[in-house]
């Protein structure tokens, strides 16, 4: 009999969901067939049997001190963007959205991730530095609404967090970033002034005082997600 993860679950109910979006069945109704799909006779065995399978260790950030001060330094040369990417040619900030397998680790990726940086005793982020890139790209910008199903963590050029493209993507092929956040709990880490769902106010590479602020409501998300 199979398993499957939690985040396949999770892919699953999405596509439940938007099957009773398109086509007006129950709920219920759409589960149902996509666990026939799978070889059970309905969800609610499908979930009683097919219990999830073990899951990859979190995908988490750990560099030296020493490291991250040297990321902090603009990169010489750093002008011109790769193809389809962001980041300058000479920059070494691969993707990453792959290694999340849900929100909540992301948003503890980045949680580390503010950690070391804060922990360097001269905050100063050089433009084009890996720093500057990595934050922009790996950490979340906030949460955006796709379609009436929910939210999608996204960094700041609206991508799924953890991915440079210049390209247009389907924010439904990852499900792994997805989360169903209600509007009262939106309040409890989105910045007053930027709106519903934002988690910057200045840019947290601006300052120490922006990226000790930005990493409060990572914390207020955090707790949200769990």
């Amino acid at each position: 009999m199979p398993t499957f993860t939690s985040t396949q679950l999770q892919q699953f109910k999405l596509e439940a969901k938007n099957q009773s979006r398109a086509t007006g069945i129950p709920r219920h109704q759409a589960l149902d067939e996509r666990a026939h799909a799978l070889g059970f006779s309905n969800w609610a065995l499908l979930m009683k049997n097919a219990s999830p399978g073990d899951e990859p260790p979190r995908f988490k950030f750990s560099r030296s001190d020493d490291d991250m001060r040297a990321a902090l330094r603009k990169v010489a040369g750093a002008v011109n963007s790769i193809s389809g990417r962001n980041v300058p040619a000479g920059i070494d900030v691969p993707d990453i959205w792959d290694k999340f397998t849900a929100p909540s680790h992301a948003v503890e990726f980045a949680i580390d991730y503010l950690t070391t940086i804060l922990n360097v005793p001269r905050f100063k982020v050089g433009f084009n530095s890996k720093a500057f890139w990595e934050m922009r790209l790996w950490l979340p910008y906030g949460l955006q609404n796709v379609g009436g199903i929910g939210q999608i963590l996204v960094n700041r050029y609206y991508k799924p967090v953890g991915l440079d493209s210049k390209e247009w993507v389907k924010y439904e092929e990852y499900a792994r970033l997805m989360t169903n956040v209600t509007a009262d709990a939106m309040k409890l880490f989105s910045h007053s002034e930027t709106g519903q769902g934002h988690l910057y106010g200045l840019s947290p590479w601006r300052s120490r005082k922006a990226a000790q602020d930005y990493l409060g409501r990572l914390q207020a998300l955090r707790s949200v997600l769990r």
